[in-house]
């Protein structure tokens, strides 16, 4: 083994493995290491939103063939919206079969009404930024990405005036990801304070409904996450060893960071490494680790029926294709960063005609949810790219086994 080649992932796991011993021995005394974590993450908030900007513009600007764009944009959307809807269908079903939260015995709060969820327009004009300072924030990432996709087609439209511009953002990009590879470096000391910070935190006194909840998501995430990214890579006609010996180290950092927009850098290595094609990479993993989360929409849908069963509130059938439809949409627009599930869930709770008040339910378990989703998140975006890779290039694109 190269361990050179494998130092950074190698730190990573150490870091990953000290921090959950260390927060089992030192407890709640852990949270002290926090900060080591924090520094992390602002150092990779930092970055992201020039990341986004620059290289989906990049990749959309360098494309002269715009039904070749066209094709890429729509088969990764459709793919997107699929995985997260199955996955969303596959937790409801189980949610409702398991029964997390039946027995816990609240009351609704008086006067509870049904509120009423925002409609699909309103989602849909939330992507379109209302000044130009939208973009330039994590929580803005949608706005980014609108932004960058429609500067990336006005400069392949510009024709040989464009293309200086096209070029300096090629520059740009590979300049921006020395930046990453730089902040990449503290990683294992982030994922060290996180790890041992959530450990100690949430690793004990867990109720029996909490338990059950965790439980249901973890075991059936992990199925989704092993069984069908498995297929999805093999759709693409390749290998999915090499996808999963490369899918490692995102999954790490996305787990212990609990952010697809912080993981963003690390998965572009990774698909670096996979060999998928670098215009296919700048856009489908940008645009996915804001707009493709297959494990915020399990979450979403999930955490929805335990509210509705702690409350002793019986769904109807009726309302599970709104369940389903509202927590695909959800997830599509949570910002990427720790615990953007959450923000989104009253988006989901409201459709469903749940009292909000149940979301106070899930907060002191979120971290522990949040963990598993966002390393979903993170790894179906690379899945994705696969596939997209083999329907723009063909049988000539092939996965290195290395």
């Amino acid at each position: 083994m190269d361990w050179k080649k494998h130092a950074l992932i190698i730190a990573i796991a150490i870091g990953f493995i000290l921090g959950l011993i260390t927060g089992l021995s030192a407890g709640k005394a852990a949270s002290v290491l926090k900060p080591l974590g924090d520094l992390f993450i602002r150092l990779m908030r930092m970055i992201v939103t020039p990341l986004v900007i620059i290289t989906i513009t990049a990749a959309i600007a360098q494309i002269v063939d715009l039904r070749r764009l066209g094709k890429l944009i729509i088969g990764m959307f459709i793919i997107f919206i699929f995985l997260s809807a199955l996955g969303a269908s596959i937790m409801l079903w189980a949610a409702l079969a398991f029964g997390p939260g039946v027995g816990v015995g609240l009351s609704p709060p008086p006067g509870y009404t049904p509120p009423t969820p925002p409609s699909v327009v309103d989602l849909i004009l939330g992507v379109i930024p209302f000044d130009f300072v939208d973009i330039f924030s994590v929580a803005g990432l949608l706005k980014a990405i609108f932004f960058s996709i429609v500067l990336g087609l006005a400069i392949s439209l510009a024709g040989e005036k464009g293309k200086p511009i096209a070029r300096a953002l090629q520059y740009l990009s590979e300049v921006i990801l020395k930046v990453v590879m730089l902040v990449m470096w503290v990683a294992p000391i982030g994922v060290f304070g996180y790890a041992a910070w959530l450990m100690g935190t949430y690793g004990t006194g867990i109720l029996v409904a909490y338990g059950k909840l965790i439980t249901l998501d973890y075991s059936v995430s992990l199925a989704f996450f092993f069984i069908v990214y498995t297929i999805v890579v093999a759709l693409s006609k390749r290998n999915p060893i090499v996808y999963w010996k490369n899918i490692i180290e995102p999954a790490l950092v996305a787990f212990t960071t609990r952010s697809s927009a912080v993981t963003l850098p690390v998965n572009i290595r990774a698909a670096q490494r996979i060999g998928i094609p670098d215009y296919v990479t700048s856009l489908v993993l940008p645009v996915g680790a804001t707009c493709h989360m297959d494990g915020t929409a399990m979450y979403q849908v999930l955490c929805a029926v335990f509210i509705a069963q702690a409350f002793g509130i019986t769904l109807d059938p009726s309302l599970f294709g709104t369940i389903i439809v509202v927590g695909t949409l959800a997830a599509v627009a949570t910002a990427a960063i720790p615990g953007g599930g959450l923000l989104m869930l009253a988006t989901t709770v409201a459709a469903a005609g749940l009292p909000l008040e149940g979301i106070a339910l899930i907060v002191a378990i979120d971290p522990i949810l949040d963990m598993l989703r966002t390393m979903i998140n993170a790894s179906g975006d690379v899945a994705v790219a696969t596939v997209m890779a083999r329907v723009l290039e063909g049988p000539k694109w092939f996965l290195k086994s290395s």
